[in-house]
C-alpha cells in the first residue's frame, strides 16, 4: 500500500464494529483521521470480559487508550465521518471469540456476538429509541452495535442521546463500570455538551449497579443547579444505591423523602431496603418499614423476605420483630418456619416471657409431629419463669411433662426456678405446695423438681426446711406395679448425687448447725442406697470437718480422694493445709506436696504464710487459720 494511503485509527470500537478486519497495528505518536473530523464518544463501547466474581459493584478498569494506526482505503476516509474511540481496542484474537458465561455464575443463557441486523427499514427516530431500549436492559453490544449504525451509516453526529445510549449501556453488573461513564462525561465536557435530565437519570441508574458516591454527589449537585428533578424512576435509582452502599440512615432518610414528595415507592426498592437493614442487624428499621408497608395497603411483601426477617430476627432474639411475623403470618398459615426457627423464636419467647407465643411455637411444631426434646421443654420453662409474675406451677408442670415423656429434667432445666427462689425465699414454701399439689393430681414429680425445691432452701439459709423436703423425698416416689398390682422396687434409688451434694453444700456453710453429725447422717444415706461419692462430695466433707475441727476425719478423706484419683479444689487443700499447720501438724506439708504432685499451682506467698502459721503454733501462739488464707 502506498505512503499516501490515510490511515484511519484502530480503536476498539472499529474491530468490535468490523471484526473481519485484521491488520497488525503499530505505534506511532499522531492520529492522522483525529485532525480531518471531532472525536467522538470516548469510551462508547464497553469492552465486554468474562465474569470473575458475582459483585454488581464492579469497578473494571480499562487500560489506556490505544494509538495504534492501520491501511484504510481512500473512498473510505472521503466519507468525514467521525471516528469514535473506546477504552481499549479487542485483537485478533479476541475479537474472534465467542463471549459466554460461567453457568456456575449466572443464570443468564450463554450468549455470542449478535448478528448483524438490518436497520435499514427503520426511521432513524426509531433506531434512536430501539438503541436505548437495548442499553437499558443491559444488551451493551446491540446497542453499541446501533449507535456504530447511526454514526457511520445515518450520518449522525455525536450528540446528546448518542451519549445517552453509551452511558446507559453500563448498566450491565459484569459489563458495564462507573469508570466509563466518568470517562463519557469527562468527553462530552471536552465537546462542549451539557448533560441534560436525561443523560443525569442514565448516569444514576448505572450508578445503582456501580457504586460511585462521589459521582452520584457531583451529578444530584448539578441537577440542582441547573433545576433539575428527579422523577420516580430517578428517587428508586437514587435509593438502591444509598442501601446498597449501606448507608442505611441517607437510605432511610431518602424513603421519607420519597414519602413527603408523594413519591410512589415500589417493592423491589423496599424489598432492597429490607434484606440490607436484616443482614446488617437492623431490625428495628426493618420493621418499621414492614408495618408502613401494611399501613400503606402493601400486602405484596414476598413471602421469602417474611421467613427470612423471621429467621434472622429470632436468630438474634429480636422479639418485636419475631412476634409480628408470627402472629401475621405463621398463625394465618401463610408462613411455615422451619423447626431451628420455631426453636429461635421459642428462645425468644423464653427471653421475653411471652408464654402465649411458647405455647404457639409447641403447636406449630406438635403439628408436624416434632418428636420434641429437652432443650424445647427448657425454653418453656424459662418462658414461664421469666414471664410476669413468674408462673411457678406451669414451670414445675412442665418437669412433670417431661418425666411422663421420660425426658430426665436435668439442673440446668431448673436453673430458672431456682434464680426465682433465691431471690424470693419465701415461695420455697409455694413451690413445696405446687409439687405437694402435682403429686396428689396424679402427676409424676421428677427428682430434678425436689432438688432444685432443697437448693432454694439451702441458698436462702433456710436448711432445716431442705432436711425435711429430703425426709419426705420417699412420698413423691411413683413405683411402678406388676400385671398383679404390686408396687415394684426401683432398680436405683430416688435420691441422686445431686441431692446430696446440695445438702451438703448447706452443711459446709458457717452458719450451719451441728453441720458434722449432718455430714456423717448424708454419708450413711449415701452408703445405704447405693450413691457413689464424687470429688465434689469429698471436697465438702473435707471442708465440714475441718470447720468442725475434725482434722483427723479431714485428713483421712483426703487420703482416700488420692486413693480414688480424686483431688480436692484447690482452696480446699489450702483450708486443709493452714487448719493442720495452726496444730503444728506435719502434715501440712504432706498436703501441699500431693497437690503440688497433682499439678496444682501453689504461690511462693501461700507458702510463707503457710510456714509462719506453723511457726506460731510451734511457739504456742494462737490464732485463727482463716485470717491467714487471702
Amino acid at each position: 500500500m502506498s505512503s499516501t494511503t490515510p490511515r484511519l485509527v484502530a480503536d476498539g470500537l472499529w474491530h468490535c464494529l468490523c471484526p473481519s478486519y485484521n491488520s497488525t497495528p503499530f505505534l506511532t505518536g499522531h492520529n492522522v483521521l483525529l485532525r480531518h473530523g471531532r472525536p467522538a464518544l470516548q469510551s462508547a463501547a464497553p469492552r465486554i470480559t468474562r465474569p470473575i466474581t458475582r459483585r454488581h459493584n464492579s469497578t473494571i478498569t480499562a487500560p489506556g487508550g490505544f494509538k495504534g494506526t492501520i491501511d484504510v482505503p481512500p473512498e473510505l476516509q472521503q466519507s468525514g465521518l467521525p471516528v469514535m474511540r473506546a477504552w481499549a481496542p479487542l485483537d485478533a484474537e479476541t475479537q474472534s471469540k465467542n463471549f459466554t458465561y460461567d453457568r456456575s455464575t449466572t443464570m443468564r443463557p450463554q450468549q455470542t456476538a449478535p448478528r448483524k441486523r438490518d436497520y435499514l427499514r427503520y426511521s432513524t427516530p426509531d433506531l434512536y429509541e430501539l438503541a436505548h431500549a437495548a442499553a437499558a436492559r443491559g444488551d451493551s453490544r446491540e446497542a453499541m452495535q446501533m449507535v456504530e449504525y447511526l454514526v457511520r451509516d445515518r450520518r449522525e453526529t455525536p450528540n446528546l442521546r448518542l451519549y445517552s445510549i453509551s452511558i446507559l449501556a453500563n448498566v450491565h453488573p459484569w459489563e458495564g463500570s462507573s469508570r466509563r461513564v466518568a470517562g463519557l462525561l469527562t468527553e462530552m465536557d471536552d465537546e462542549g455538551l451539557q448533560m441534560n435530565v436525561q443523560i443525569c437519570h442514565d448516569v444514576l441508574r448505572v450508578l445503582s449497579v456501580h457504586m460511585d458516591y462521589l459521582l452520584r454527589i457531583d451529578v444530584l449537585q448539578y441537577m440542582r443547579r441547573q433545576w433539575f428533578q428527579l422523577n420516580t424512576e430517578g428517587y428508586h435509582w437514587v435509593g438502591a444505591a444509598l442501601f446498597r452502599e449501606a448507608q442505611l440512615e441517607l437510605g432511610l432518610a431518602h424513603l421519607d423523602d420519597m414519602r413527603k414528595d408523594n413519591v410512589p415507592i415500589q417493592g423491589w426498592l423496599y424489598d432492597l431496603a429490607l434484606y440490607t437493614l436484616i443482614e446488617t442487624n437492623e431490625f428495628d428499621a426493618a420493621l418499621n418499614i414492614v408495618k408502613d408497608r401494611i399501613a400503606a395497603n402493601d400486602w405484596l411483601i414476598n413471602r421469602n423476605l417474611w421467613a427470612h426477617m423471621l429467621d434472622r430476627g429470632a436468630a438474634f432474639f429480636h422479639y418485636e420483630s419475631a412476634v409480628y411475623i408470627w402472629n401475621s403470618q405463621v398463625i394465618p398459615g401463610y408462613l411455615n418456619p422451619s423447626s431451628g426457627t420455631c426453636l429461635n423464636v421459642l428462645t425468644t419467647a423464653a427471653r421475653k416471657g411471652d408464654a402465649a407465643l411458647a405455647t404457639s411455637v409447641f403447636h406449630v411444631l406438635g403439628k408436624r409431629s416434632t418428636t420434641f426434646k429437652q432443650i424445647h421443654y427448657d425454653q418453656l420453662l424459662a418462658t414461664y419463669m421469666s414471664a410476669s409474675p413468674p408462673d411457678l406451677r406451669a414451670a414445675f408442670t412442665v418437669l412433670s411433662i417431661m418425666a411422663d415423656l421420660k425426658i430426665v429434667p436435668t439442673a440446668s432445666s431448673t436453673r430458672p426456678i431456682l434464680a426465682h427462689l433465691v431471690k424470693h425465699p419465701s415461695d420455697c414454701t409455694t413451690a413445696f405446695d405446687i409439687i405437694t399439689s402435682l403429686h396428689e393430681s396424679g402427676r409424676e414429680i421428677p427428682i430434678a423438681a425436689l432438688n432444685v425445691l432443697m437448693e432454694g432452701y439451702v441458698e436462702t439459709n433456710q436448711l432445716e426446711q431442705a432436711l425435711v423436703a429430703y425426709k419426705h423425698m420417699h412420698l413423691f416416689e411413683r413405683l411402678a406395679v406388676d400385671k398383679h398390682g404390686k408396687p415394684v422396687r426401683r432398680s436405683r434409688a430416688y435420691s441422686t448425687l445431686d441431692t446430696f451434694n446440695i445438702l451438703l453444700r448447706g452443711a459446709a456453710k458457717p452458719a450451719a448447725e451441728k453441720a458434722f453429725d449432718l455430714a456423717m447422717f448424708l454419708v450413711s444415706e449415701m452408703l445405704a442406697i447405693g450413691v457413689r461419692p464424687d470429688s465434689l462430695v469429698y471436697d465438702r466433707l473435707i471442708v465440714i470437718c475441718v470447720q468442725d475441727k475434725k482434722f483427723d476425719h479431714a485428713y483421712r478423706y483426703f487420703d482416700e480422694m488420692e486413693e480414688l484419683g480424686l483431688m480436692p479444689r484447690p482452696r480446699t487443700a489450702e483450708f486443709l493445709a493452714f487448719a493442720l499447720a495452726g496444730r503444728a501438724d506435719d502434715r501440712c506439708w504432706d498436703v501441699l506436696q500431693r497437690m503440688q504432685d497433682r499439678g496444682a499451682s501453689i504461690a511462693e506467698k501461700q507458702k510463707t504464710l503457710l510456714q509462719r502459721k506453723f511457726d506460731r503454733a510451734l511457739r504456742g501462739e494462737t490464732g485463727d487459720f482463716q485470717d491467714d488464707l487471702d
